[in-house]
């Protein structure tokens, strides 16, 4: 069976990670084709995973009206395309991995097809009467409708179409090393977009060596990529003159995207995710698997993730003095992160298994095709 997936990202994202970690290895029957921009640069880490990639001159909708005349042109044209793709690799399903992305059910214009939708931006990451006109579009012409959170999905209102499949916890070999209250790495693993947090983090970070003064024990390392967009750089460019400004350069180091993200959230201490906003953040879960203390914001599905106090921190989003107390507190307490470290993985394990997941997406693709 061929499936299509149709990924809009342009560089590595917790969304392409997810979608990678949801069908590779899912079971021989089944062969997937990822549809993406020419301008992506996630052609090879796609490929590494063994499946075929074709390139596609997507545009995305955006808040300029003469190039979203363009984007309808553009979608229509790429329905076309992706149509006779579908008739030439014999494709009996379309995934599509946002719900922004209406080219797998424009494609219904011209050929029956089966379309999965995955659902991982929330509703305030966009303005509220767009994402309320997709919700329309995709309950009426989506074929199934998968939210990767509880959060995700109330929108929809109990549709039918709906069922949950939460991204899963990958399972790799991991010895974690137990340190006491010297030399501690905290990491902030994401990308360089205004909604990330970054801010937050290092304002918090200002306080607390303010408060001790000379009594630092740590360092803040962040990991990410600008996607060489303006808009990011210059985002970079504001948190890079606040460290420089307020003396931090010294416990805080801004890094470009990291090859190998595991290796990063493995050698550290404590993770922290200020994030706005949050479906279900592939680096929250993967903090929680591998045993590392995490702070995250209460946005989305983490409260899916986290139990307040039991396997991490939850904050609430952009109060800067829970953040103070609670990274205060996992940087002084040796006791408490051994703690968080063992509870997380049989929570994560057992919630978001693997092989629970594969035998749900099997299920669905089954299910689909029986309606054919």
């Amino acid at each position: 069976m061929n499936i299509i997936i149709i990924e809009n990202s342009i560089g590595q994202t917790g969304a392409l990670n997810s979608i990678l970690d949801k069908v590779t290895n899912v079971d021989k029957k089944f062969n997937f084709i990822f549809l993406i921009p020419k301008a992506s640069k996630t052609k090879k880490i796609i490929e590494l995973r063994g499946f075929e990639c074709i390139e596609i001159n997507f545009v995305e909708i955006s808040r300029n009206n003469l190039r979203n005349v363009i984007y309808l042109f553009s979608l229509i044209k790429n329905a076309y395309l992706i149509s006779r793709i579908v008739k030439r690799k014999k494709i009996e399903i379309i995934q599509v991995n946002d719900i922004y992305n209406l080219a797998g059910l424009a494609t219904k214009l011209f050929t029956r097809i089966k379309v999965i939708t995955h659902v991982r931006r929330m509703p305030e990451s966009f303005p509220i009467q767009l994402y309320k006109l997709w919700v329309k579009i995709h309950l009426k012409f989506s074929d199934k409708i998968l939210p990767v959170s509880f959060a995700n999905a109330r929108i929809f209102k109990n549709s039918k179409k709906i069922e949950v499949l939460y991204n899963p916890a990958m399972k790799k070999d991991f010895n974690y090393t137990y340190k006491n209250n010297d030399n501690l790495r905290v990491l902030y693993l994401a990308n360089y977009t205004k909604g990330k947090g970054q801010e937050h983090a290092i304002k918090v970070i200002d306080i607390i060596k303010n408060v001790n003064k000379s009594n630092i024990h740590f360092k803040l390392d962040f990991v990410g990529s600008d996607f060489g967009l303006k808009t990011n750089q210059i985002f970079k460019k504001e948190l890079e003159n606040f460290i420089h400004n307020n003396k931090l350069s010294s416990i805080i180091e801004l890094k470009m995207e990291s090859t190998n993200v595991i290796k990063e959230i493995t050698e550290s201490d404590i993770v922290l995710n200020f994030s706005d906003s949050e479906s279900l953040s592939k680096v929250t879960m993967e903090s929680l698997f591998y045993r590392i203390p995490i702070i995250a914001t209460n946005v989305g599905g983490t409260n899916e993730m986290i139990e307040d106090g039991i396997n991490g921190f939850l904050v609430e989003k952009e109060n800067i003095d829970q953040m103070v107390e609670k990274l205060t507190l996992l940087l002084d307490n040796y006791e408490l992160r051994n703690s968080f470290h063992s509870n997380n993985f049989n929570y994560i394990n057992k919630k978001f298994s693997p092989e629970k997941i594969k035998f749900q997406l099997i299920t669905i693709y089954d299910e689909l095709l029986q309606k054919k």
